[in-house]
């Protein structure tokens, strides 16, 4: 990254994720518990896992090639994290759920939408 507000604003967000992740957890009783409890990490955390990727990969590739990479990448843990809970191997979690994978895809989409127009402005200052 050669904006230091993107650095910025991946950082802060992760951090505002997993301070998320920990105040949601298991327990969770506010409104809309069964998405919030089920679904919303599965949307923000793969979000977090291409924008922090976009960090690293942008070291060593170009734009265009450093999303496609993360893109993959990202989509490609949440899958394998998945078909490994379908083999009975409880890894993130121990119930597979196709709708999980929906969530990867819309997370990663989210982050390489976030990428595509905030990031991609403030990488052009």
């Amino acid at each position: 990254m050669k904006n230091k507000g993107s650095l910025v604003f991946i950082v802060t967000l992760s951090l505002l994720i997993g301070g998320l992740h920990f105040v949601i957890g298991p327990h969770y009783q506010g409104p809309f518990r069964p998405f919030v409890t089920g679904y919303l990490m599965d949307l923000l955390l793969p979000m977090d896992v291409y924008l922090l990727a976009q960090v690293a990969l942008r070291k060593e590739y170009s734009v265009s090639k450093s999303r496609l990479l993360g893109a993959l990448g990202t989509f490609g843990i949440g899958l394998a994290v998945e078909i490994l809970q379908l083999k009975g191997v409880p890894l993130f979690g121990s119930t597979f759920d196709p709708v999980d994978l929906l969530m990867y895809a819309l997370g990663t989409g989210l982050g390489f939408g976030i990428d595509r127009t905030l990031i991609s402005r403030w990488e052009k200052r």
